[in-house]
């Protein structure tokens, strides 16, 4: 068989759509039936490297940005790693693609009260329009030519369970912060 490279771009086309129809799929699902959580403690710091050395190596994202963690302690919640996971991998990966090239992203925990831990994750990007903010949280809603609309709709329904919930502060040009607390 000789080579063609029309049939290898035309595979490489079959393959990237197959990814993304894989994702779609498995975020619907994770959506419509959030798997049970089995809580347990979790060293927050610990988790917020992990997912942000992920999302530094994730090779979909192409621009250059500064990601910084403040206030970072040694600090457990209560939460499904893989939950956590989740919300915190969907947060950061909004942000990101919120800002251009030399934009900065900021995670901050700060302890409040005696049983909660509240954790930021603000952007310097195009902020969210006063419009658009009341969508976010629906189910395919998105702005992105290759969003699934479904991302914050996950972190929402995760956050429920979890007794919490999304505040989203955002000035248009300015950034978005997105923030929400865990039990300790």
């Amino acid at each position: 068989m000789r080579y063609d490279s029309d049939h290898e771009r035309l595979m490489d086309i079959i393959l990237r759509e197959t990814d993304r129809l894989s994702t779609l799929v498995n975020d619907f699902l994770f959506f419509a039936r959030p798997p049970a959580g089995k809580p347990e403690l979790i060293n927050l710091k610990d988790a917020i490297e992990d997912i942000t050395a992920m999302l530094e190596k994730d090779a979909t994202q192409e621009k250059q940005y500064r990601l910084t963690k403040e206030k970072v302690a040694d600090v457990w919640v209560v939460m499904d790693p893989t939950h956590l996971r989740q919300v915190l991998w969907n947060l950061l990966l909004n942000a990101v693609q919120a800002i251009e090239d030399g934009g900065h992203v900021e995670v901050t925990v700060n302890e409040i009260r005696q049983k909660k831990v509240s954790i930021q994750i603000s952007d310097n990007g195009c902020g969210i329009p006063g419009e658009v903010v009341q969508t976010i949280f629906d189910p395919f809603y998105t702005t992105k030519p290759e969003g699934t609309g479904l991302g914050l709709s996950i972190v929402h329904r995760i956050l429920e369970a979890y007794s919490s919930r999304l505040d989203v502060t955002t000035l248009p040009d300015s950034g978005t912060t997105v923030s929400f607390a865990l039990q300790k």
